[in-house]
């Protein structure tokens, strides 16, 4: 099988070089300038999991051919329309598992390139790449889950999952994607808003009187959107999810709070503004979300 992995960051490059390391057959689609560094040093990965120091097969979008069963799709929400061009020479052939933020995403690849060539996919990882474009895990989370769509995308992700097994890192095929998306995408607009709006990690905030609360009020917010919606998540899983962000001295920063350290762009419109759109029909009050919306805003012109 052959893997192609679009994203040498954080989530891509992550589980590409534990992918390569058991052996599978991984190509990174990279620009001309990532490939120029990672063909003379290596791309590096520091995690509790064991480092590694891989020197991988890199592709740039032009050599593409339709050549590739999956294709992993790792790129920031608003890299998307760039990261479907650079696709465009492999239509035909791979089943697309993107592994972004949200769901708004789908509706965008499924026009591009087909619905039954879309699978859902989702990842669970707290990692970054440093300024010396190493790849550093910061936790336990290091799993990917992805599902089928459509029926006839099921053996390929069996084959797939196969893979991964053979890996360090945890692999789940979900048996419904589209509520494991909105899981993901309560949770990490939950762990993206609150370490954004105290600029801070989960730790700094559940040690504070009131920290812990906030973080289970912003939660219970989105969990409401996603009821609304048709995806309920039951209290024993809400109740553990809820114990997972609020641990005592917890590390754990969302990517966007890393990517306001570094001053970069963020995907708030992505996370935060296209849930609280889905709250809009319904006429349900989202103060907490709207204010962590409101805040990158106002983060986002300091970059203009």
């Amino acid at each position: 099988m052959k893997i192609l992995i679009l994203g040498i960051g954080g989530i891509g490059g992550f589980f590409g070089s534990y992918l390569h390391k058991s052996g599978a057959n991984i190509t990174f689609l990279v620009r001309p300038e990532r490939k120029k560094i990672v063909s003379a040093h290596g791309l590096k990965v520091i995690s509790s999991l064991g480092n590694l120091n891989i020197k991988p097969d890199l592709i740039l979008a032009n050599e593409l051919e339709p050549i590739y069963d999956i294709i992993l799709l790792s790129c920031k929400t608003y890299d998307l329309d760039q990261a479907i061009s650079d696709l465009k020479l492999t239509k035909g052939r791979g089943l697309i598992i993107p592994l972004l933020n949200g769901i708004e995403h789908l509706n965008d690849l499924d026009q591009e390139f087909g619905q039954e060539n879309i699978a859902g996919g989702l990842a669970h990882i707290s990692s970054t790449v440093n300024d010396e474009g190493t790849i550093e895990h910061f936790s336990d989370f290091k799993k990917i889950t992805f599902g089928s769509r459509y029926q006839s995308q099921d053996e390929r992700l069996k084959q797939f999952s196969d893979i991964c097994k053979k890996t360090k890192f945890d692999t789940v095929i979900s048996q419904n994607i589209n509520l494991d998306l909105w899981k993901k995408w309560i949770f990490i607009s939950t762990v993206a808003g609150a370490t954004t709006l105290f600029s801070c990690s989960l730790g700094e905030i559940v040690k504070h009187k009131y920290g812990k609360k906030i973080i289970i009020d912003l939660f219970n917010e989105c969990r409401s959107i996603a009821k609304l919606n048709g995806y309920t998540i039951e209290d024993s899983e809400a109740s553990s999810i809820i114990s997972n962000i609020t641990v005592d001295g917890s590390p754990i920063k969302a990517s966007m709070q890393r990517d306001v350290e570094k001053r970069s762009f963020t995907e708030h419109e992505n996370i935060f503004g296209n849930l609280i759109s889905k709250a809009e029909p319904h006429k349900f009050e989202c103060p907490l979300l709207t204010s962590c919306y409101l805040r990158m805003k106002v983060y986002q012109d300091t970059l203009k």
